[in-house]
């Protein structure tokens, strides 16, 4: 242990991304591999079974990680899912509350592979309430499909609208700001304004008042995509393709972003090459390796 003051990184875990989330944790354990000890983990979640908990828990002590399970209740009322989206990405709009011992944390979504360095992040300190990545295909609110609602909501046309699959959370901050208790405002009066839903939310519910962050914290994994027949980038004017691609090289945290995964039709290429030499590395007995029936 160095003694560092790294804030811990937070997975939001249901069933269908328990092994997933597994993965994650092995991309982060070998990207760190002098000092995982240094590192914290913290899967909050709502109903995982026994099962799904104890494996977890195997694999962060196989890869000597720190993992704390941290149980929330189930927010009542119905709340929008699609094909690859599951009621775990709501778990997120708890963090405030159900982490309050904590100052910074590090939400990443389990679709991701962690393939440099975390922590210049992990160690940052910001005012705000969060910190995040231009979402690469829908980078200005009115330019793509993201808060589809934005003229009715009073959003004016160009603002800059980010991916919240990855994004460094100072929790106290975000209490004053009531970052939380507007977004699910907004999921609760607006539910057809959002076409991403919890992160729609969390985008009207930040305004214009969080840090940019590089490409290299939450690259989108679109190389692949990009050589596929009907593929087309709609954010070309802000986000050129070409510069997107590049960040690839140097991605600190690679996501998986979108309805195909690389447990479920991915297309062939490096990149499922890359997450299936991590998935590999799951013990075959716990997690079927590199098939997740979710």
């Amino acid at each position: 242990m160095s003694g560092l003051n790294l804030a811990p990184i937070v997975l939001c875990v249901d069933g269908r991304y328990r092994e997933p989330g597994c993965v994650l944790m092995q991309s982060l354990a070998e990207a760190h591999s002098e000092m995982v000890g240094d590192l914290r983990v913290v899967v909050v979640h709502h109903d995982l079974l026994q099962h799904d908990r104890r494996m977890l828990r195997h694999h962060a002590d196989r890869l000597g990680l720190s993992l704390t399970l941290r149980q929330v209740d189930h927010r009542t009322g119905a709340l929008p899912v699609g094909e690859w989206v599951s009621e775990a990405v709501y778990l997120r709009l708890q963090l405030a509350d159900l982490l309050a011992d904590e100052d910074h944390v590090l939400y990443v979504d389990c679709d991701t592979l962690v393939l440099g360095d975390l922590v210049p992040l992990l160690a940052r300190r910001i005012t705000d309430p969060l910190a995040a990545v231009l979402d690469a295909q829908n980078p200005r609110i009115g330019h793509g499909i993201a808060l589809p609602g934005w003229q009715e909501l009073g959003i004016e046309r160009g603002r800059e609208y980010f991916n919240s699959g990855v994004m460094l959370l100072n929790l106290p901050a975000s209490r004053e700001a009531n970052l939380f208790g507007r977004a699910w405002q907004f999921l609760d009066q607006h539910p057809n304004a959002g076409r991403f839903w919890d992160q729609c939310a969390l985008n009207w519910a930040a305004a214009d008042n969080w840090i940019r962050l590089p490409y290299r914290w939450n690259t989108f994994a679109l190389s692949t995509l990009a050589r596929q027949s009907g593929f087309v980038h709609y954010a070309e004017e802000f986000c050129p393709l070409a510069d997107l691609l590049a960040a690839e090289e140097t991605a600190s945290i690679l996501h998986f972003a979108g309805s195909l995964k690389p447990w479920n039709n991915y297309p062939l290429g490096p990149l499922l090459d890359t997450y299936t030499r991590f998935s590999r590395s799951i013990s075959t007995e716990e997690s079927h390796v590199g098939v997740f029936p979710i």
